[in-house]
């Protein structure tokens, strides 16, 4: 009977430990090595997995540098993204994890963490070392006007930075200045966007996908729309993405609305809007809309604003515009009154008076701030091609503007003149990640530089680095980026207030 009692004992401790073992124990991840990526930025893991249908996702981590105050890079796949992508080879049971935004020129510290269908979870550690980057933009070598303080107040840590000095167009940088990752597309033009977990690139007529693992799709060519190239900006849309483009009758008038995939939902044509809300007021347009070679309207930027389902456009040569997303009818206008399009009544009477502040001249970048206020750079140079050209200021400022369209007002809330200490006539950016938090990108910053600094909610910069340039080509402008916590397919795919399906 004793020996009973024992052997019972045994059998119920030993079926125990077996309820508890967990699939993670119970699953063998293998690392069989790793080989470079299309990029010294990229790398990709395989692995082996004994049991692949008890995965459900796979997590890298990237260290940061010694020193570095810029938080790690994060990013997760589902098996299923894998798989769908070719990375998962089923007869092998073999798993390739794509892992970008590595240092390059440097053994890299990465963690894997490896998910179950019961939900638990175990890691692997290795060591990933990269080719040095051989980079024509200079992006390796900054001048550091401020290095990153140690403050993580910021709420961003990477930044995409278009540019067009070099064939890896664009930059991705950390905010302690170090080189992420750059476009694999081959392309040099600083027309881009991240959005839906992947970079948008221009090229010629075409839009490209520039996905972080390296690889690139031609999204869409619209030569049969009579496009020729994009130009300044893609921002962001009601489907998608606002594609700024010139065609083989319109320089910088036209706008198309696209999804994530390129297909076009709506396109406008702010020659053809401007004419005839012109035209209806009584004023001949012929005196303010040129021959369509010229570029009487340079439209620099666009962006969607969901609140009342518009347009708001900027007009480098002009003012920023806001027209009705559908109809196209125009709203309101908010620039100097001393250029040209104020002496017409039928573009006067949308004016919105300040209450507050300055108008901006000459500006670029128009987005959405967080507090649903229309942020733009304000660069402060009068019109090229429009007499008068109305005022100048010797200096850019970033500012934001509250909008009341129905009482006919705006007022200026707030602005970054930074001492009213940098000449940046042209190109130039500020972009709000979370409240407070700014990208500040001066295109060129001071006789041959561009900088790009960060601002926190405080209104102290955190980094200020300056690179060599000409005129745009290095820093045409930068963008905040949600790098820490990427999930692949994006569970929520947002390009500032658009929304997009996640992909599959």
């Amino acid at each position: 009977m004793k020996y009973s009692l024992i052997a019972a004992a045994a059998l119920l401790c030993c079926s125990s430990n077996l309820a508890s073992a967990t699939k993670a124990d119970a699953t063998s991840v293998v690392m069989k090595g790793h080989a470079p990526g299309a990029s010294p930025f990229i790398a990709k893991v395989t692995l082996g997995v004994s049991d692949l249908a008890a995965l459900t996702r796979i997590r890298f981590s990237i260290a940061p540098k010694p020193g570095s105050v810029s938080r790690p890079l994060v990013a997760t796949y589902t098996r299923q993204y894998l798989a769908n992508h070719g990375y998962v080879t089923s007869s092998t049971s073999d798993v390739a994890v794509p892992v970008f935004g590595l240092y390059a020129g440097y053994t890299n510290a990465v963690t894997l963490t490896y998910f179950f269908t019961d939900g638990s979870s175990k890691q692997g550690h290795l060591s990933i070392s990269t080719a040095r980057f051989n980079d024509a933009c200079e992006f390796n070598t900054p001048q550091v006007v401020q290095p990153r303080t140690s403050s993580t107040d910021l709420s961003y840590d990477f930044i995409l930075v278009g540019s067009n000095c070099g064939p890896n167009s664009p930059t991705i940088i950390d905010t302690d200045g170090a080189v992420r990752w750059v476009g694999t597309a081959g392309v040099q033009n600083k027309t881009c966007w991240f959005f839906a977990n992947a970079v948008y690139q221009a090229d010629g007529p075409k839009l490209l996908r520039n996905e972080l693992d390296g690889r690139v799709t031609l999204l869409a060519d619209y030569s049969s729309l009579g496009v020729t190239n994009f130009h300044h900006n893609i921002d962001p849309g009601k489907f998608g993405l606002l594609l700024g483009v010139n065609t083989t009758d319109f320089t910088q008038t036209v706008i198309l609305d696209v999804d994530r995939h390129g297909k076009v939902f709506k396109q406008w044509n702010m020659a053809e809007v401007i004419r005839k809300a012109m035209t209806a007021g009584g004023d001949d347009p012929a005196g303010f809309v040129y021959p369509h070679s010229e570029s009487w309207f340079h439209n620099n930027s666009a962006i969607y604003r969901r609140a009342d389902d518009s347009l708001i456009i900027s007009s480098r040569e002009n003012f920023v515009i806001c027209i009705d997303y559908n109809s196209g009818a125009i709203k309101w206008i908010l620039g100097d009154k001393s250029k040209k399009w104020y002496q017409y009544r039928s573009l006067a009477k949308y004016a919105l008076d300040l209450t507050e502040g300055v108008a901006p001249i000459g500006q670029h970048a128009v987005s959405i701030g967080k507090d649903r206020t229309l942020l733009l750079m304000d660069n402060g140079a009068g019109s090229i091609r429009q007499t008068p050209a109305g005022n100048s200021r010797n200096f850019a400022a970033a500012r934001k503007y509250r909008l009341d369209p129905e009482s006919g007002t705006a007022t200026e809330v707030w602005n970054f003149v930074n001492d009213k200490s940098i000449h940046s006539p042209y190109c130039s950016s500020v972009y709000e990640d979370a409240p407070g938090n700014y990208v500040v990108d001066y295109a060129p910053g001071f006789p041959g530089y561009a900088r790009i600094l960060g601002l926190t909610p405080a209104g102290d910069k955190a980094f200020e680095y300056a690179y060599p340039t000409q005129k745009c080509e290095d820093a045409y402008r930068s963008m905040p980026l949600p790098w820490r916590n990427l999930t692949f397919p994006p569970s929520a795919a947002k390009a500032a207030n658009a929304e997009a399906e996640a992909d599959d």
